[in-house]
Order: structure tokens, then sequence, then C-alpha cells
């Protein structure tokens, strides 16, 4: 019975020993960067806002000037996009207000609230945030962001 009880308390032990031992091992990992926080304001300006008046913009996750990106737009009521086309296709999804997104060849595209547009590589787009509330929307880029200037 003395040995079972020595034994069962050398368990308990380096069960203690090991959980400590882990512990300290998981505090001097360093954290991935996909598990850190990460906080940006709203109201950054410059690329991809440069020269559009009404427009800011937040840079979410990723380098626009190397790779893949998110970032969300705020478009003040009224404000139009001149046509332009990127080399990377585009996802968008409204978050609020109303875009009118124009793509050369297709229809005009009512994006608002929980709403999803995907146009390709080079789609030539255009638009604006309808009158009423200001416009905010999350767009992702597969590739680095460029903007082209295009015509109609």
């Amino acid at each position: 019975m003395r040995t079972k009880m020595i034994l069962a308390t050398m368990a308990g032990s380096l069960a203690l020993m090991a959980t400590g031992t882990a512990s300290s091992l998981a505090e001097s990992r360093p954290v991935p960067a996909a598990d850190r926080v990460v906080y940006h304001g709203h109201k950054e300006k410059g690329s991809p806002c440069e020269g559009l008046a009404g427009c800011t913009f937040v840079q979410l996750k990723g380098d626009p000037k190397s790779g893949p990106s998110e970032a969300m737009f705020t478009l003040k009521a009224g404000t139009p996009f001149p046509p332009h086309w990127h080399t990377s296709p585009e996802h968008v999804v409204g978050v609020s207000g109303v875009m009118l997104w124009h793509v050369a060849g297709k229809k005009t595209y009512r994006v608002g609230a929980g709403d999803f547009l995907y146009y390709p590589s080079k789609a030539v787009h255009w638009g604006k945030c309808a009158q009423g509330a200001d416009c905010v929307y999350y767009v992702y880029d597969s590739e680095p962001y460029d903007f082209h200037p295009a015509e109609r």
C-alpha cells in the first residue's frame, strides 16, 4: 500500500512538472501572426483612395503592394468612382449603404449590406455610392493592388 502511495505521489509530481514545463514552453513560443490581435483605424488616406474625395479606407490584412490583401472602404453618399481596372480579380462585400457598381458589358449591380460581387481580372468597372447613406464595403484582392484608368 505504501509503495502505491509513493508511486501515485511521484506520478502526480511528474504530471505537475510536465504541465508547468508545457505551459512555460507555450509562453516562450512566438505567437503566429494569424493569432495576433490587429487593429486599424478607419481614417487612412492615400492609395487606393488617392485623388478620390470622400473616400477613406482601412488596410485590414496583407500588403497590397506585394500580394493578396483585404481592405474596408468608405465612400461618402453620392461619391462616384471613375472607370478603371485592376490586375487582380476583386471580391466585394457590401457592409452598409448602397453602391451602384457598373461592370463593362454587364448590368449595374446594387451592392448593399451583405451583397457579394465578384469580377475578373482587368474588368473595367465604375460607379458611385447612392444618395442617403455613406457606403462601406469590403474588398479582397488575390494579387497585388494596382489601378489603371479606363474608358467606358
